[in-house]
């Protein structure tokens, strides 16, 4: 099928060039693939339209990293519709695609209206809940220093120009990944939300008794 053939080679190039992006790489991009198929199945989404969006959502965020790009989901977008039209896809198939490439971002403002754009929302925001969410957070942390606790969290995410080490794993969870859920656009996702969401609070509180001594 000549799709598949796409898809082949489109997965190797995305490997190729997301090799080395931190929280980013593309074992991300392979998390959020497997679960966007998954949601997509259990919605009744156009599931080819989902796999290439989810594999393609970030091909620009390393450039958005660098300040080459203002949006990695506006410059993902724009370059997926380019490289599935020179494959030989159908416009209106690029076109789909990139629509949820274009609005999959939890920081843009704007609202996915496909079935498809949903899923892909839903799946990319499910990769930063749960276990791997946390998992994400101190591959963060790590990088920049941070500590393990932070008995006070701050009322600010993280920006441009805020000293790494002056974040912490427990201000992420509290302004952004347990937040989450309540951002999911699907029933699917609302249910696989609900059920990471839980595991993410009970392991701060655990963590915190642990920091305290008393566990």
């Amino acid at each position: 099928m000549e799709t598949e053939r796409v898809f082949r080679e489109l997965y190797d190039l995305v490997r190729a060039e997301m090799e080395d992006g931190g929280a980013h790489d593309f074992d991300h991009v392979e998390r959020v693939l497997r679960l966007a198929v998954r949601i997509a199945e259990e919605e009744g989404a156009d599931v080819e339209v989902v796999r290439f969006a989810a594999l393609l959502h970030d091909l620009e965020r390393a450039r958005e990293d660098r300040g080459e790009v203002e949006c990695h989901a506006t410059a993902s977008a724009e370059r997926a519709e380019r490289l599935l039209l020179e494959r030989g896809l159908s416009r209106e198939f690029a076109a789909r695609v990139a629509e949820c490439i274009r609005s999959h971002r939890f920081r843009k403002g704007l609202h996915p209206e496909s079935i498809e754009a949903r899923v892909l929302s839903d799946a990319d925001k499910l990769d930063a809940t749960g276990a791997v969410g946390i998992a994400r957070a101190y591959l963060f942390g790590g990088k920049y220093g941070q500590r393990v606790w932070e008995e006070e969290p701050k009322d600010v995410r993280f920006y441009p120009g805020m000293r790494g080490a002056e974040y912490s794993p427990r201000t992420e969870y509290e302004l952004k990944l347990s937040r989450l859920r309540e951002r999911m656009f699907t029933a699917t996702g609302r249910r696989i939300a609900e059920h990471r969401s839980r595991f993410m609070e009970l392991f701060f509180e655990e963590l915190e008794k642990e920091v305290r001594g008393e566990r």
